[in-house]
């Protein structure tokens, strides 16, 4: 345990606060993917299946393995438990389209048709998560902090293990905040040299 959480040190300041908002990323990620492939052309549709696919194995092993388990423990009522049973069963579901996927070519007949299946059923799994499920999970005691931290470990070594890259996006961000303000700085000096340049002119 201690291990992994020393393993993800590094970006702990990177990743979200807490499990609900680690998933709702996740969420989003994985959407706006799913409107890229509508709107991608043919030769691109694969590349982008292949890595929805992907995040959506990550995300589901991540919840499974430890998201599940976890809210089942603290939760008191069966009506919660039971949509942490629908959502287990709806991740069955995905799985059979998402291996279905894996095993098609672009030019299959019914690949483009399969992978926007898969769009509307995510779309309706993630709707269920968002405004029943995270919001029950809210009321617990269960430490949300806590369990983020687990699922972005456990997200990154199972990224690491598949050989999928991570969304570069946050980190980017912080590092070039940075630099962005020492070109600003450096940019402005070169404008008001130039300016000052023209001025003797």
């Amino acid at each position: 345990m201690a291990r992994s959480t020393s393993s993800t040190s590094g970006r702990s300041s990177d990743a979200p606060r807490d499990a609900i908002a680690l998933l709702k990323q996740d969420h989003r990620t994985v959407s706006a993917l799913f409107d890229e492939f509508e709107k991608a052309e043919e030769e691109e549709q694969s590349a982008i299946a292949q890595r929805v696919c992907q995040l959506l194995t990550v995300h589901a092993t991540i919840e499974e393995e430890l998201l599940y388990p976890a809210a089942k423990e603290a939760f008191e009522d069966e009506e919660s438990e039971d949509l942490v049973n629908e959502a287990e069963v709806e991740h069955g579901s995905a799985k059979e389209l998402i291996a279905k996927i894996e095993g098609m070519s672009s030019d299959d007949e019914h690949f483009e048709a399969t992978v926007k299946v898969l769009g509307e059923y995510i779309k309706h799994h993630v709707k269920e998560e968002e405004n029943e499920l995270f919001p029950e999970l809210k009321k617990t005691e269960l430490d949300l902090k806590e369990l983020g931290g687990r699922l972005a470990d456990r997200k990154f070594a199972l990224m690491e293990q598949m050989g999928i890259e991570e969304e570069a996006e946050p980190q980017p961000r912080k590092r070039s905040a940075g630099a962005r303000a020492t070109r600003g700085s450096s940019r402005s000096k070169s404008g008001s040299k130039r300016s000052g340049s023209r001025a003797r002119h």
